[in-house]
């Protein structure tokens, strides 16, 4: 398994990151991409990453509740970040319309900023989209990256069909263990093609529903994708071993990673 999208720079780490990256080893995560937030949070995880250079990757990026936060210099620190041989993606970028923790038009300016960035450094596009009612595909569409992976993909039917036309990739996490909010995806993550699915924890967050009576916290962690695999598994009436190794080619494919064998 390849975990595509955990915030391992997250100060919940910050006591037991050997302790959180063996068991994840132990549990059969082959490699884990560290996601950056913003310039601090990016500069972190590269430096995680080269820490852990066989086993971890790094994104950089502005997430969309960082965007009123941005320093003039922003844009030519990130770029500057690309040039390392960690990072494999331009993100965590996007738009979120759920929180709205910062302005929509700097979140637009950021987002579109850094899609251009993409493009200039041929690096893949790692994207955020909450309740943005088709806007960020309609974004992608103006941009059209070669590479880009919906992170974390909670929308509806329509949307999901949306960025599969744009072929992109779909990330899963442990939203899909949730009987409740996770409803709609459940129903419909079998319609991802399987050359277009990947999986991923987004720890410390989304910690799966089926864990909370088999552990004492809540503090999700790469350990745990296994939880997600399952379910995937289960919804897609498919044998678990499909959507590992599936999940595990198009990763190396998106990011231009090998995992050792």
């Amino acid at each position: 398994m390849i975990d595509i999208g955990a915030n391992l720079t997250n100060s919940v780490f910050t006591d037991d990151m050997g302790d959180v990256l063996n068991r994840a080893k132990r549990e059969g995560v082959q490699h884990v991409v560290v996601t950056g937030t913003n310039i601090r949070e990016s500069l972190l995880a590269i430096g995680l990453a080269a820490e852990h250079a066989t086993y971890l990757s790094a994104t950089v990026g502005v997430h969309p509740h960082d965007a009123d936060d941005v320093k003039p210099e922003w844009l030519d620190s990130l770029e500057g970040l690309t040039s390392s041989p960690h990072v494999v993606a331009v993100g965590e970028m996007g738009l979120d319309y759920y929180r709205n923790y910062s302005g929509r038009d700097a979140q637009r300016q950021v987002f579109e900023a850094q899609l251009d960035l993409a493009a200039r450094v041929e690096l893949p596009v790692f994207v955020h989209d909450r309740d943005t009612d088709g806007e960020v595909l309609a974004v992608l569409r103006r941009y059209a990256p070669t590479k880009c992976v919906v992170h974390c993909f909670t929308g509806n039917s329509d949307e999901l069909d949306g960025f599969i036309e744009e072929d992109f990739y779909i990330g899963v996490t442990g939203w899909i263990c949730d009987e409740r909010r996770g409803e709609e995806l459940r129903r419909i993550v079998d319609r991802i093609p399987i050359d277009r699915l990947l999986v991923e924890t987004d720890a410390p967050y989304l910690l799966p529903p089926t864990m909370t009576k088999l552990i004492d916290t809540r503090r999700n962690e790469p350990a745990y994708l296994k939880f997600v695999t399952a379910e995937l598994a289960r919804c897609r009436r498919c044998p678990e071993s499909v959507i590992r190794r599936a999940s595990v080619e198009n990763a190396c494919r998106l990011f231009d990673i090998e995992v050792p064998v």
